[in-house]
């Protein structure tokens, strides 16, 4: 319901913009919106995204490009050195957040954003992060499929099958570091993934992508079940992709002594699928960690660092 009450907020300092680019710049769990909104889009947009995760820009962002920052805090040292560089480029800019130094900037220099409800961890925030930045990509002019933007909002609803799903997921990946494995469509899920795995269960986790993987980690199988546990992200359409995921990968897995486990991704569209995929591997991570005895909220080695990069930036 947050997620549907944040398509109808107001942009602030809303102007029209014309730009023949795109750069969603963020981290963490504000970071990952970009990659969402970029697998997202893709197939679907002619408008070219990228996705920065660094304190600098690459030096041909300039004029004519829309810089996206998505930082939930808003205080977020690279997003906002990432954001000063824009706007020394004479780039646009925009912003996701919940308050801080960013939308002081924003509302400063009268930058479009749009503001989303604060007291969560940045990486439960994804819908709201994600589904502010459709809308203020939709109100600054980029054309966003809304018919797939309510289906994933449908798929959010089944919140039981997901946290069942999430509670077999736990125990087949208890005692073995993952490899999330998707085709390139859904890296950004794989990504996601693992991601949750990291901060909340508080163990390693790699993610691989098809094809790429089928030219290189695929031969690391030879002798790694007894260590790892394969979770197979399945978009489960007629693709290719799934055809290489399915029945190449899984049953080669099988063969090298593995017992991989395949998630269907549920929808029709690409954003309900990756919708369905994150609320899944978050129910992953909250029982993994209850079944590892750790906390998930406390995220100390992140805290640490960040204290040590504002220290060491001019």
């Amino acid at each position: 319901k947050m997620a549907e009450k944040i398509l109808k907020e107001e942009v602030e300092n809303l102007k029209p913009l014309k730009f023949k680019a795109i750069a969603f710049t963020g981290m963490g769990g504000s970071g990952i919106v970009g990659d969402y909104v970029k697998s997202f889009l893709q197939d679907v947009s002619r408008t070219p995204i990228i996705v920065v995760k660094d304190l600098y820009l690459p030096t041909w962002i300039g004029k004519d490009w829309l810089v996206v920052a998505v930082s939930y805090s808003g205080n977020t040292s690279e997003t906002l050195s990432a954001v000063k560089e824009a706007l020394s480029k004479e780039a646009y800019v925009a912003a996701v957040s919940s308050g801080g130094k960013l939308l002081e900037l924003m509302d400063k220099e009268r930058l479009p954003y749009v503001k989303v409800g604060g007291g969560y961890a940045p990486r439960s925030a994804l819908p709201l992060l994600l589904y502010a930045s459709l809308k203020l990509l939709d109100e600054l002019g980029l054309s966003i499929p809304m018919n797939q933007v309510q289906e994933s909002l449908d798929v959010l609803g089944g919140v039981k099958e997901a946290e069942d799903e999430g509670k077999s997921i736990a125990e087949a990946l208890k005692g073995y570091t993952p490899i999330i494995v998707s085709d390139v469509r859904y890296e950004a899920l794989a990504w996601r993934f693992k991601s949750e795995l990291n901060e909340n269960a508080k163990i390693v986790a790699k993610c691989e992508t098809v094809p790429e993987s089928m030219h290189n980690d695929v031969e690391g199988y030879e002798e790694a079940s007894s260590k790892f546990k394969a979770l197979l992200l399945s978009a489960h359409d007629d693709t290719v992709y799934t055809k290489v995921l399915e029945k190449f990968i899984e049953e080669l897995l099988k063969e090298k002594g593995f017992k991989p486990y395949r998630l269907e991704l549920k929808g029709k569209g690409r954003l309900a699928k990756l919708m369905h995929g994150a609320h899944v591997a978050g129910f992953t991570s909250l029982y993994l960690a209850e079944k590892r005895k750790v906390e998930p909220v406390k995220v100390e080695l992140i805290a640490r660092y960040r204290k040590f990069l504002e220290e060491a930036l001019p």
